[in-house]
């Protein structure tokens, strides 16, 4: 039974399935514990179909890492239910339901005044670094 189960449902939601989809990266990626458990079983890992969809095979060590995603999304589950955290995610989802999100129009207004500065500041600082140079040059005896 969930601490408050009705209140900050998407915020839970997301945060499992973040942590969830994380653990799942460190479960299958390239050289992550299924193809660590495959290297480490050697002979010993038996492949039980081939091919298998998105895993590729389905082997032995493939299953071990199976059962700790999923032993890993039970505790977090858990761990997102209690009550701390749970208040915790509630009062995000509910703090973030009063922000005020700016328009298209605005939002592309600061994109452009940002991109603006950067490219000024890079114009300002690129003839401030050649300047320097030259100074050093000039400084050390080099050609300027």
């Amino acid at each position: 039974m969930s601490y408050r189960k009705d209140q900050g449902r998407y915020t839970r939601m997301f945060a499992f399935w973040a942590l969830v989809l994380l653990v799942a990266y460190g479960c299958f990626h390239g050289g992550g514990l299924s193809d660590l458990l495959d290297k480490w079983m050697g002979e010993t890992n038996p492949v039980f179909i081939d091919p298998f969809p998105i895993l590729k095979t389905l082997k032995a060590s493939t299953l071990i890492a199976i059962g700790v995603l999923t032993v890993c999304a039970l505790v977090i589950h858990r761990t997102l239910s209690a009550p701390k955290i749970a208040d915790t995610l509630i009062d995000t989802e509910t703090e973030l339901q009063k922000v005020t999100w700016p328009t298209w129009a605005e939002a592309w207004q600061g994109t452009l005044a940002v991109t603006v500065m950067v490219v000024i500041m890079f114009i300002f600082l690129t003839l401030i670094d050649l300047s320097l140079i030259r100074v050093m040059l000039m400084l050390m005896g080099g050609d300027a």
